[in-house]
């Protein structure tokens, strides 16, 4: 059994108080009146809300954290990985696509240049996408 928490509640809505210090409901948008607060103290999480203020040189110190990144740059192994796995996957779709031709050749000959036209587009997507991601790598 959970109790009602304490503090002030909406005098619309009647959901309690979910910004203290705001002078209108977060959830209905209701203004409080004036003497509403009076009685209950605030929070013990606000006291963690405002924190100290942080020297100059410490705020100088962060803003160029965020300017300038303390990571090094990706290395390059996943360029080459990235690069080899696009040749092989090229090479065996196109394997694979070249005996399913021959294949159907014997049996539907018309079905032949339907095969390769498709897969000629399936390689030119394959390598399209490849070549997109090495780009996104590279930058």
């Amino acid at each position: 059994m959970s109790s009602a928490t304490p503090g002030p509640r909406c005098p619309r809505c009647h959901r309690p108080i979910a910004a203290w210090r705001l002078e209108h409901c977060l959830y209905c948008g209701e203004a409080f009146p004036p003497d509403l607060k009076e009685g209950f103290s605030e929070p013990d999480s606000l006291r963690w809300v405002e924190r100290p203020a942080i020297p100059l040189d410490a705020a100088r110190q962060l803003e160029m954290m965020k300017v300038l990144p303390w990571e090094a740059k990706k290395p390059a192994r996943t360029r080459s990985v990235l690069l080899a796995a696009g040749i092989i996957s090229i090479v065996a779709f196109a394997i694979v696509f070249v005996l399913l031709y021959l294949v159907l050749r014997k049996s539907m000959p018309s079905a032949g240049a339907l095969v390769l036209a498709m897969g000629g587009a399936f390689l030119a997507y394959l390598v399209w996408v490849f070549l997109r991601a090495y780009r996104r790598e590279r930058t």
